[in-house]
């Protein structure tokens, strides 16, 4: 299977006691895992990446945010640093040497197979440029990782990063073929049909499944098509399935946990983001009567980056 770089890199600037490797998960779900690496040991020599744990990894996305190093697969060499990625699938054999000394950090991106079905490119290792846009995107996944982001928006933000970075941002926005163009409006249909008819808390995962492609694929053709993030539009539709009920007496906790909200926090944040008021003041004005002070609380911790819509 494809290497996960977890290898030994700069130790030079090695916090004292620190591990020559520091591994920290940010996300796991069906299909996707998110890894931060920080890497001290320096070695100028090719050292073979080590190969973690057996599982379903069949390709590799490693962006490096900090520090760099030399790649090589099959024989060819590649100089990766904050300006570029690079991809690896299962079977590669990499090997990594470091001729900076400044210490690594990188994102590791590792997509399993059954959801990641169209790994882009032929045999062998591949460099991918990363511009201005594809960085902050990066950055953004990773922040929206460690606020606790919704697992749907993190696997789409993770899938708008791969689309950007091994094809462009975005599909043309009018395929020359009119048949292309019907399969794309027919497949974002699709989606919207099965958001709507699902559950509430289906992933990016399921809902690909359900319409009979991957991720990667889904997020570009609904945005080229819709205009529109899924993530974005999975959230109206939850939105406005909340504001349904508010005019009962059923608790906002209990709506937050129906409709797939990690609390009710949660739910206060994306349901002000798209409505523009507090859910008790939808549910007053509902009421016809005045929002009761202090029965809901808005959020204190910090928002996770929006995607974009």
């Amino acid at each position: 299977m494809a290497r996960d770089l977890r290898t030994a890199h700069h130790g030079r600037r090695r916090p004292s006691g620190d591990e020559p490797v520091r591994r920290t998960r940010l996300a796991q779900q069906a299909g996707l895992r998110i890894t931060e690496l920080a890497c001290f040991e320096d070695h100028r020599s090719f050292r073979t990446a080590v190969t973690g744990e057996p599982d379903e990894t069949v390709l590799v996305v490693s962006l490096i945010r900090t520090g760099g190093l030399v790649l090589r697969v099959g024989g060819r060499e590649e100089f990766v640093d904050p300006t570029t990625g690079f991809l690896l699938r299962r079977g590669d054999d990499a090997a990594v040497a470091h001729l900076a000394r400044l210490p690594d950090l990188s994102t590791v991106l590792q997509f399993h197979q059954d959801v990641h079905g169209e790994c882009p490119g032929g045999a062998g290792p591949r460099v991918l440029p990363v511009d201005a846009g594809l960085d902050l995107a990066h950055r953004g996944l990773v922040a929206a990782c460690r606020a606790g982001a919704d697992p749907f928006e993190v696997a789409e933000r993770a899938n708008r990063l791969m689309a950007g970075l091994v094809g462009g941002r975005e599909p043309a926005p009018c395929p020359r073929r009119a048949s292309t163009v019907v399969a794309h409006r027919r497949l974002a249909h699709q989606a919207c049909a099965a958001l709507i008819d699902g559950l509430p808390t289906a992933g990016l995962e399921e809902i690909s499944r359900l319409v009979g492609c991957s991720p990667f694929h889904l997020s570009r053709v609904f945005r080229a098509v819709t205009g529109r993030t899924l993530t974005g539009y999975r959230n109206q539709l939850r939105v406005r399935a909340v504001v349904e009920e508010l005019g009962g007496g059923r608790p906002l906790r209990e709506l937050a946990a129906k409709y797939g909200f990690a609390d009710q926090a949660h739910l206060t944040r994306v349901f002000r983001q798209h409505a523009g008021a507090l859910p008790k003041v939808v549910r007053a004005a509902l009421r016809g009567t005045a929002p009761p002070a202090g029965t809901e609380q808005e959020n204190s911790t910090p928002r996770p980056p929006p995607s974009p819509e």
